[in-house]
């Protein structure tokens, strides 16, 4: 990534009134594009993406906050309200028991390449080990605690830099009707060949070579709700969820018990005192 990649804040900043993002296809390529230059033009003022200081995935340094203050994040002035996320187990894929002591929630968009270095799934990301060091496969832990049933680990899937965010989250919904989403989801992030954005990797036709790599999955049914955008309406609840709780559009972002957690290794596995 150059320097001002390694800057760049995937997110969108609301100020006063809440505002709901509903996605469409047809024009939804002409407001990505949109909203990521408005985002370069406020840069141009701000000293980079760092809006309001809300700097996410920045650094190797655990102390550094590259996610959000404890009670302060929020999109719209209010406190985040992680039980929006945390009572619909319906929407979003979790791993663990739901009882476990702690509860540890991720925002995350398939395209973001912090996200991708949190999953540490992607073979690029051993190549920002000495500037993103404990970020990289921070994601990954928190599953194989949940694994071990140690936490409960919660998904949120968000879209929103670009039509193959869109149809990434569409993917990993799809998948996740035949109980598939953990598979299609280290499938999605192992597939990446970069950190750049809306380069082809995640058009529908590579989603669908993705999904048949992955054992026991009906791909007939899953190009079916692909192709005839069956998920797209759980994709935008998400987006609306997330509004609604107080959280920034901006990932990736931790959630540890309700507070934001630094999106590292060492801070999360603290925070849940592993």
């Amino acid at each position: 990534m150059s320097e001002e990649k390694e800057k760049h804040e995937h997110e969108e900043h609301h100020k006063g009134e809440s505002k709901t993002i509903t996605i469409k296809k047809d024009s939804l390529w002409k407001g990505s594009v949109f909203v990521l230059l408005a985002l370069l033009v406020v840069s141009m003022f701000t000293g980079g993406f760092g809006i309001g200081g809300h700097a996410v995935a920045n650094t190797n340094n655990a102390n550094t906050n590259t996610g959000t203050t404890a009670n302060t994040n929020s999109g719209s002035g209010g406190n985040v309200d992680t039980s929006i996320i945390t009572a619909n187990s319906n929407l979003y894929p979790e791993l663990g028991p739901a009882n476990a002591a702690h509860t540890v929630i991720e925002l995350a968009d398939f395209q973001c390449p912090y996200c991708a270095l949190a999953s540490g799934l992607p073979n690029w990301t051993s190549q920002y080990a000495s500037q993103y060091g404990d970020l990289i496969g921070s994601a990954k832990t928190m599953e194989q605690l949940a694994q071990q049933g140690k936490i409960r680990f919660i998904f949120v899937p968000l879209a929103f830099l670009g039509q193959e965010s869109i149809s990434a989250a569409q993917a990993a919904f799809c998948a996740e009707k035949q109980g598939k989403f953990w598979d299609m989801h280290d499938a999605i992030y192992g597939a990446s060949d970069g950190p750049q954005e809306d380069t082809g990797k995640y058009s529908v036709p590579n989603l669908e070579k993705i999904a048949a790599t992955i054992s026991g999955l009906d791909t007939a049914k899953f190009n079916s709700c692909l192709e005839n955008n069956d998920t797209l309406d759980q994709v935008n609840q998400a987006m609306t969820d997330v509004q609604k709780a107080g959280f920034q559009v901006a990932t990736p972002q931790f959630f540890v018990d309700g507070k934001s957690v630094t999106p590292s290794s060492s801070a999360l596995t603290a925070a849940i005192g592993q």
